[in-house]
């Protein structure tokens, strides 16, 4: 069972990564489009819900205590 556990945290870690950097990606690229079209680019880096959302699930889900029969 710890073993369940600790792959769903790895998981949830690892999409957290990914969820951030797709995201810091987005920004880099909509800033390089401004930048390309002459315009001042304004917008702070900030990550989506999504990003935070997701992992938290897997999160609660690893710990969810199983039901004893």
């Amino acid at each position: 069972m710890k073993n369940q556990k600790f792959i769903l945290i790895a998981c949830a870690v690892f999409i957290f990564i990914i969820s951030i950097g797709s995201d810091y990606s987005a920004y880099t690229t909509e800033m390089a489009i401004a930048e390309a079209k002459g315009e001042v680019f304004e917008k702070s880096f900030s990550p989506m819900w999504e990003s935070f959302i997701v992992p938290l699930i897997f999160v609660v889900i690893a710990f969810i205590p199983n039901s004893k029969k």
